[in-house]
């Protein structure tokens, strides 16, 4: 649990309090199992002061005043999950409707803003849910925590926790709506057993999110976005080490904290396994192996080697002999699964775009103070994935940049007043 004080919020009227129960911190709320390989339905009942908003990640059944000074508030969620997505929220919040069966929480303060950047909630859930199957949960609902929410997102269904950072007034972090979005189907419906398989959480959840961001915005969208995380996961694997299992999606624990194995790494090498996997058997194929992977584990618990079994059942179900023994034989399972290594197979993410962006970092650097890049302005049309690549192509030469640099980076492209928070992180 965490308690912030008033001076922590937005608005700065009241306290707040909200959970963090991933991965292994609700047996410090409740005497539970801990573990995600154990699903079940849950009931609460919370007493609150009456000035306080009580939300949880389960549907409300009930408000009512308890006595003078206190609210009682009743929630139920019937479809079992693992208790890490067990989420409470109090403070000085409220509710607006998106759409038919989407909505988002916050604080009155924040309100206008937070409903104005996620109003196409709507179109990303029918979007996902068009791509994978039937939603299960009924209603969709992000709450945007306070400034001080330490934390990117959080999965909770019914009650997806969402950083404020993702508020920016451009709608260019979207994107870890759509994340969280999909963590409806992989995450939440489908859930790894073990933590060494936290790669069927995540890396199915970020193949799932580009898919649809591929639809809304474009194959180089989504493709710019797996060359960025491809940068992000090489990094994490140096940090660990090319002789750590952390380094692969099949991380060895041994009574480890399993949040000490979370990194990019199930997230991106997740990612990449499934998208070799689409290029050898085609996006038509690889959709309906989705949906079938679904339909048979909903509301279960798996290992990869449940996932492995049913992929190898469902390739010998849906092709020939021939065809079989060629797809099997050309998926290195086990170097994807085991290997702390990149993918054993060339991936090429780079676009137009992307190389055109690196480019012209690289110009401000070579020129060094003395012009700048022609066409430069160019910058001003580049979506959040694109700029970054900028930006990223200027910290992979760090030691070359200069104050002068930097002044007429800044002078041209106005980068220090760059809302955007993925940009500001980098600049």
């Amino acid at each position: 649990m965490s308690w912030l004080t008033a001076e922590q919020t937005a608005g700065k009227k009241l306290p707040y309090l909200f959970s963090q129960c991933e991965s292994i911190n609700c047996r410090s709320v409740a005497p539970m199992q801990d573990t995600p390989g154990v699903k079940t339905t849950y009931s609460a009942r919370v007493l609150a002061k009456s000035e306080f908003t009580v939300k949880m990640s389960a549907n409300e059944t009930y408000v009512g005043e308890f006595n003078a000074t206190h609210t009682e508030s009743r929630f139920h969620n019937q479809i079992p999950i693992p208790c890490y997505l067990i989420a409470i929220a109090v403070g000085n919040i409220e509710y607006q409707s998106l759409g038919r069966r989407v909505g988002v929480i916050t604080e009155p303060e924040m309100m206008d803003q937070v409903a104005w950047e996620l109003s196409s909630l709507e179109l990303l859930l029918d979007t996902t849910e068009a791509y994978l199957t039937p939603y299960i949960w009924g209603n969709y609902t992000v709450l945007v925590l306070p400034p001080s929410f330490p934390f990117g997102g959080m999965e909770n269904p019914l009650l997806t926790f969402a950083s404020p950072t993702i508020i920016v007034g451009d709608k260019s972090q979207v994107y870890v709506a759509t994340h969280e979005i999909a963590h409806s189907w992989t995450g939440n419906d489908v859930t790894c057993r073990d933590w060494k398989s936290f790669w069927l959480n995540e890396g199915f959840t970020v193949f799932n999110e580009r898919k649809v961001s591929s639809i809304l915005h474009g194959k180089d969208f989504a493709q710019t976005e797996a060359l960025l995380g491809n940068a992000s996961l090489w990094g994490d694997m140096s940090t660990y080490g090319l002789d750590n299992t952390y380094a692969s999606i099949h991380p060895v624990l041994k009574g480890d904290n399993p949040d000490n194995a979370f990194s990019e790494v199930p997230y991106e090498k997740g990612f990449q396994f499934l998208h070799y996997i689409e290029s050898v058997i085609g996006e038509e194929k690889m959709q309906q192996f989705l949906q079938h992977y679904l339909l048979k584990h909903t509301t279960s618990s798996i290992t990869q080697d449940v996932l492995r079994a049913t992929w190898e059942a469902w390739v010998e179900n849906n092709y020939d002999a021939f065809d079989t023994n060629r797809i099997l034989g050309q998926i290195q399972w086990d170097t994807w699964v085991y290997q702390s290594t990149l993918a054993p197979v060339h991936l090429d993410f780079t676009t137009k775009a992307s190389n055109e962006s690196a480019a012209l970092a690289n110009e401000y650097i070579d020129y060094n103070c003395e012009a700048s890049p022609a066409g430069f302005e160019d910058y001003f049309s580049y979506d959040s994935n694109t700029k970054v690549v900028f930006h990223t192509a200027l910290t992979n030469r760090f030691d070359e940049l200069t104050d002068c640099i930097l002044a007429r980076i800044d002078a041209d492209l106005n980068v220090t007043n760059d809302p955007d928070p993925e940009v500001k992180q980098r600049w």
